[in-house]
């Protein structure tokens, strides 16, 4: 085989420039500490490199994301441990109060006390987490509760399908303030006559809720009363007949409540539409095809405010079922439905949850009125507590008792202030197993961290002594290589005539 000069030029430069890109690579390998700086280095590798550091990122947010719950729920559980002992010292008077054998003046002084630690609670209760209330549920923007009025009654006929015989109370009154019908009627309908007391029953006021009205003005105090409700007249040989309102300390929440599902229609306000199940995430609809509510209706949801879009579904009957439940569109002043009209399902839970792990969210807030209680209003003009454990409402109640020298109340609202208690050493029990939880899970994600990273080095760091080696039996083979070619390139046919 005849060898000629090109051919030798040729093979020379192939080879000394593949020992080039092999020094070259494994000096930049030498320079970053890396084994691989591109993906052609080790495709495989560069994938495992890429899956890991995409979940250490994820564990890295998630991580945060616990950081963040276990601020908020260790702030929520010494604020209950704060509220317990005030609320413990409340116990207490109302255990002394209902004894019988206090004065008037000896329970007058267990009221301003008992005002006091009232007020500690409240103040507990909207305690803020870096400016957002940890127990106004979904609405930590604002305040979960504020000082207000509330009523306990005794003797009243409520009205068809009513709740309570008093809707709500506007003004101060500090103390209490005791209001005793010396009428019988029917609020909204009669001429009612009333008396009233500030000062436990020593002196009165007359008055008189006139036909017709159902707010009863008591010194600046504004008792709006439910039309329809039937009252009757105290007695003075009967102390349980009549109709008795104690007008006393109450927390109003302002925060979130679950009230139910919500609907917001966007551009078609002519059609109702009802949502019917438990929605725990928000859900858009959007409708596809002109049509009307009788159907068939084709319709798409979201459950990520529109970024993703379900295939497309039909309803013959106008009831969309959709995640968590179904939404019922009915005629309202129109029953056109067009294509692109939305409606909007907002969620009716009231936890705020972070994701804390691949597979697991944690609620980080609390709702107050699962925990302390207190008055709320769903439509913004009825106020009702929360039931026979409602702390905030039997405080109150206690308070109310203690300033119109009501005995019999004093030892009834013992055991009501001791039932909710319970149930806020329940909710507190409830805090302190999510932050058990959160420890869990922390110390899983910090392992899952370690082995991606370790899974990461593995593929990606580079030997630095194998390294030097390589590189310098490289560049040693590349010189004598070098050398070689450059004595062979000398030679010429003329060098033996």
């Amino acid at each position: 085989m005849r060898i000629s000069t090109n051919m030798t030029y040729s093979n020379s430069l192939k080879y000394m420039t593949r020992l080039q890109s092999n020094i070259n690579r494994l000096t930049i390998q030498m320079a970053t500490q890396q084994r691989i700086n591109c993906p052609s280095d080790d495709p495989y590798g560069t994938e495992v490199a890429l899956t890991n550091s995409t979940l250490i990122n994820q564990l890295t947010q998630y991580q945060s994301n616990v950081d963040t719950a276990k601020g908020w729920l260790s702030l929520a559980d010494d604020t209950l441990g704060d509220a317990s002992t005030a609320l413990a010292s409340l116990i207490e008077l109302a255990e002394q109060a209902a004894t019988g054998t206090l004065t008037d003046a000896n329970r007058l002084a267990i009221a301003e006390e008992a005002r006091g630690l009232y007020e500690q609670l409240v103040t507990c209760a909207s305690t803020r987490y870096n400016g957002q209330s940890i127990f106004a549920g979904r609405d930590s923007g604002g305040t979960a509760y504020s000082l207000g009025l509330g009523a306990t009654v005794s003797g009243a006929a409520l009205a068809s399908g009513a709740g309570s015989a008093v809707l709500s109370v506007e003004g101060e009154a500090d103390p209490s303030l005791r209001i005793e019908f010396t009428g019988g009627g029917t609020v909204g309908t009669d001429d009612i006559t009333c008396r009233y007391s500030s000062d436990g029953g020593d002196t009165w006021t007359e008055a008189t809720l006139a036909a017709g009205e159902t707010t009863l003005s008591c010194d600046g105090v504004q008792v709006h009363m439910q039309d329809g409700t039937g009252v009757t007249a105290v007695s003075d040989d009967d102390t349980g007949a009549g109709t008795r309102i104690t007008v006393r300390p109450a927390a109003i929440y302002t925060g979130d409540a679950d009230d139910g599902a919500q609907v917001t229609a966007r551009s078609n306000t002519d059609v109702t539409a009802t949502p019917t199940g438990t929605f725990s995430n928000s859900v858009v609809v959007r409708i596809e095809d002109d049509t009307t509510v009788t159907g068939p209706v084709a319709y798409s949801y979201s459950t990520d405010g529109g970024l993703n879009w379900s295939d497309v579904q039909s309803s013959d009957n106008g009831t969309l079922t959709v995640p968590g439940g179904t939404l019922t569109l009915a005629a309202g002043s129109g029953s056109d439905l067009a294509a692109g009209d939305t409606f909007t399902v907002t969620s009716d839970s009231t936890a705020l949850t972070v994701r804390v792990s691949t597979s697991t969210s944690i609620a980080i807030n609390n709702c107050g009125l699962d925990v302390f209680g207190g008055l709320y209003s769903a439509d913004g003009t009825s106020y009702a507590g929360t039931g026979d454990d409602d702390l905030f409402e039997a405080v109150g109640q206690f308070i109310g008792y203690l300033e119109t020298n009501d005995a019999e109340g004093i030892a009834e609202s013992l055991k009501a202030i001791t039932a909710g208690q319970a149930k806020m050493l329940s909710a507190a029990s409830n805090i302190g197993a999510r932050e058990v939880r959160l420890e869990h899970i922390q110390t899983a994600n910090t392992l899952l961290a370690s082995t991606a990273k370790n899974a990461v080095s593995n593929v990606v760091d580079a030997d630095t002594t194998e390294l030097a080696t390589q590189l310098s039996k490289l560049t040693t083979v590349y010189e004598a290589v070098l050398s070689t070619q450059s004595a062979v390139m000398k030679l010429s046919l003329l060098d033996y005539l």
